[in-house]
């Protein structure tokens, strides 16, 4: 079941309103979680239990991690959220279950023929100034890289202090990044690896210069539980720990759903119904709520596509 929930409705849910056994998903608009989340909502949904998610930036999705009103978070991308991740799991609140994608890059990317003139790293930028109007495009308020770059421009950090962050939705920075690439409009963008924007788009990462090295960085994803988890779930706790997704697979994910715009739900299914394989590891020595082989259960709910 995938549900979404408004942020102002989410601070009046109790854990009274939804299911005891209603495992519930923090889902920030990132297109890469909201398809890996699918997949795993379907698999679980498969196995016996009832899914919610909710649909909401990291802040949130950690408060009410530790307020025990929302189980599983797939997307706690590492060092950008350690601020908020760290404290919490040194307290015990939430568990760091393992990392489910490797080799990830967050930074600062320009346009191809940004590059070419001479922006090569984050000390370039504001020599040129005027053409960037000193504004950066960046992810929502609230989030790793948006915090982080916060700090640099109040820091005046490689002379940025004068600029202006401009944070929207991952799909809102990217329309209007597009745009401007379009008309060859200098622009500096926040941008990651998975994604799709990096097969798309002739976009370069800029280097580091001292005081920007926290924002461009290389990066893992980990999956996220709350602290009774494992007692409650323990089942699905396996299937968590082992969930390992490789980079090229959720840009692909990234590509259908974010690029291509097919819905979630059927790029989730889909991918399962083809790729038994990997999905057997992710539930190896899992069992399904009925007590059967949680694998055995998936292939007959998602038959394999020749």
């Amino acid at each position: 079941m995938r549900k979404f929930v408004l942020l102002a409705i989410l601070f009046l849910l109790t854990p009274a309103l939804l299911s005891a056994e209603t495992i519930r998903f923090g889902v920030p608009p990132w297109p890469g979680v909201t398809v890996k989340t699918e997949i795993v909502c379907q698999i679980v949904n498969a196995i016996g239990y009832e899914t919610a998610q909710e649909e909401v930036g990291p802040p949130i999705i950690y408060k009410t991690m530790s307020n025990d009103q929302m189980e599983v978070f797939l997307g706690a991308w590492t060092p950008h959220q350690n601020d908020m991740l760290n404290p919490l799991a040194a307290k015990g609140e939430v568990e760091k279950l393992g990392i489910n994608i490797e080799d990830c890059k967050i930074g600062l990317c320009v346009p191809g023929y940004v590059w070419n003139s001479g922006v090569k790293n984050m000390g370039d930028l504001d020599k040129y100034g005027a053409k960037f109007k000193n504004k950066i495009y960046n992810i929502e308020p609230g989030s790793g890289m948006h915090n982080e770059m916060s700090a640099i421009i109040k820091n005046d950090a490689a002379g940025l202090g004068d600029w202006e962050q401009i944070g929207s939705a991952t799909s809102a920075m990217l329309s209007q990044v597009k745009s401007k690439m379009k008309d060859k409009e200098w622009v500096a963008f926040g941008c990651w690896s998975p994604h799709w924007m990096t097969i798309e788009m002739d976009m370069k990462f800029l280097g580091a210069v001292p005081g920007t090295e926290k924002f461009i960085s290389s990066s893992k994803v980990y999956t996220v539980v709350n602290k009774n988890f494992s007692s409650r779930y323990p089942e699905l706790y396996k299937f968590m720990k082992q969930l390992k997704v490789p980079t090229q697979i959720q840009s692909l994910w990234i590509y259908e759903y974010g690029y291509k715009e097919i819905e979630p739900e059927d790029v989730a299914e889909k991918w399962i119904s083809e790729n038994h394989e990997m999905v057997t590891g992710w539930l190896k020595d899992v069992k399904a709520k009925n007590g059967k082989l949680a694998i055995e259960v998936i292939k007959q709910k998602f038959p394999a596509q020749n």
